[in-house]
């Protein structure tokens, strides 16, 4: 007995010397977090429309996606481990819609939270693509096939002239995002492509530019450097895939890659 009399009091002794010693700074001890995750999204990933054509509450389903959280279980849930692992996500359960009638780049969120309070999230891109007054003569709509690979690329008309490119780099691994790609109808009468700076996927600025086009130049500096289009049979779009620090057009390009693709290869891509 005297023994663990003096364990015990060996241990409180530590125990009390350790508290006395500690720093009173918050402890850097990590603590898990229990996060809900999307089991299944039931929304298209990006809208496109032409201005004045948005439908985005018609076309997103009333379902967008499900919820699900084993441990604490989701607010409103229902089944599961808890009782309350799976909730519904209402295409009503937003947190605002954007002004559609505006032309450009919007998002749009949906939310929950778990009944820890943790938030989980989902949400779909949306672009509201604007008429031209001087289109090119060549309709450009329809599927390409990327010569070095096969990768098929569709390329939707939105507006004469106005077009939506999903993966301008043509590799399958990239995930789909919609771009704007313009046909202009040039001083001789022809077909001029033009590819703005965008937002990538990463955050980042896009630009689809001249197989000629040097390196380095800031994105407004690659207006003289437009991807190419050949009329001649199979109807043939070819440029590079320039990426920037942002979606500006004094932002530098860094000759290198910072998101999805290299910036050296030259696409190609021949209508089928």
């Amino acid at each position: 007995m005297k023994n663990i009399f003096y364990y015990f009091a060996t241990l409180l002794f530590i125990a009390l010397t350790t508290n006395s010693c500690k720093d009173e700074a918050i402890d850097s001890v990590a603590k898990p977090i229990i996060l809900p995750f999307i089991a299944e999204k039931l929304m298209a990933d990006s809208y496109v429309y032409g201005q004045g054509q948005a439908t985005l509450l018609t076309d997103l389903p009333n379902v967008v996606a499900i919820a699900v959280d084993t441990v604490y279980g989701m607010e409103g849930g229902h089944g599961g481990k808890t009782g309350f692992d799976t909730v519904e996500i209402l295409k009503t359960e937003s947190t605002g819609i954007p002004d559609l009638t505006d032309i450009g780049g919007y998002g749009i969120t949906f939310q929950k939270f778990n009944k820890g309070g943790y938030k989980v999230s989902t949400g779909a891109n949306i672009v509201i693509a604007g008429p031209i007054s001087n289109p090119g003569p060549t309709s450009i709509e329809g599927n390409y096939k990327r010569t070095s690979n096969g990768f098929i690329q569709e390329i939707k008309k939105v507006f004469d002239g106005v077009y939506i490119i999903g993966n301008p780099g043509g590799a399958a691994s990239v995930a789909y995002l919609p771009y704007l790609l313009y046909n202009y109808k040039n001083t001789s009468g022809g077909d001029s492509l033009a590819f703005p700076v965008q937002t990538d996927l990463c955050g980042g600025g896009l630009r689809l530019v001249s197989p000629t086009a040097p390196v380095a130049l800031t994105a407004g500096e690659y207006d003289a450097y437009p991807p190419i289009i050949s009329n001649t049979a199979p109807l043939t779009l070819q440029w590079k895939v320039f990426e920037f620090p942002s979606a500006n057009n004094s932002a530098v390009h860094p000759d290198a890659a910072l998101c999805n693709w290299g910036h050296t290869a030259i696409r190609t891509f021949e209508k089928q």
